[in-house]
């Protein structure tokens, strides 16, 4: 009879270490962090990590809503962010954003870069702190940018701004656009109710 000899065994893979449970059956490494790399999409090019940050936004439990805004505010002080980076997390602030996000967008509506993104985000965002960055930015704007930021003050109906939207509106050193859209403004918010 011939003897068996044994199977030599298997050899052993080795263990893939990483933070995020769905990489540990992973031969590629660990999967980079969409919150951060959602700050770096670029127009045109790959936005599955936006995607995967848009899907948790949008299925954030409202008891969660806090976290889900720390972690945008995170992504928006991402070093080397890029302008739509920037729109897209403002998108996402849109939806979740409070009082706490506040601080860090308002500076992003004093530059005309910026300000239509910061804008959509602080539009959505109720309370005082809102308002109060947007008339803190009111003389920081000019043209186009400074009749946005004028539009929103209306959206939002801030009776606070009828005195600053009056003073442009009659401000001959002010463009047409810019005065047109404090008109606007100004009659939008005459119709909320104090």
């Amino acid at each position: 009879m011939n003897a068996e000899t044994p199977a030599a065994p298997a050899a052993k893979s080795k263990k893939v270490v990483s933070a995020n449970p769905a990489d540990r059956y992973s031969n590629a490494g660990p999967s980079p962090d969409p919150w951060a790399r959602c700050a770096l999409i670029e127009y045109g090019g790959d936005r599955s990590y936006a995607w995967t940050v848009r899907e948790r936004v949008i299925h954030t439990p409202a008891a969660e809503t806090g976290r889900t805004e720390q972690q945008l505010l995170k992504s928006l002080a991402t070093p080397g962010r890029t302008e739509a980076g920037l729109a897209f997390i403002c998108q996402m602030l849109a939806m979740v954003g409070s009082a706490k996000s506040v601080p860090a967008l308002a500076p992003l509506l004093q530059d005309a870069k910026t300000t239509e993104a910061a804008r959509y985000a602080l539009q959505h965002i109720t309370g005082p702190e809102a308002d109060a960055a947007f008339l803190a930015a009111l003389g920081t704007l000019t043209g186009n940018a400074k009749a946005g930021l004028i539009g929103s003050i209306g959206v939002r109906g801030d009776t606070a701004a009828k005195s600053a939207l009056t003073a442009i509106k009659d401000a001959a050193t002010e463009p047409a656009i810019v005065r047109e859209a404090a008109t606007r403004a100004l009659a939008r918010i005459a119709t909320f109710k104090v």
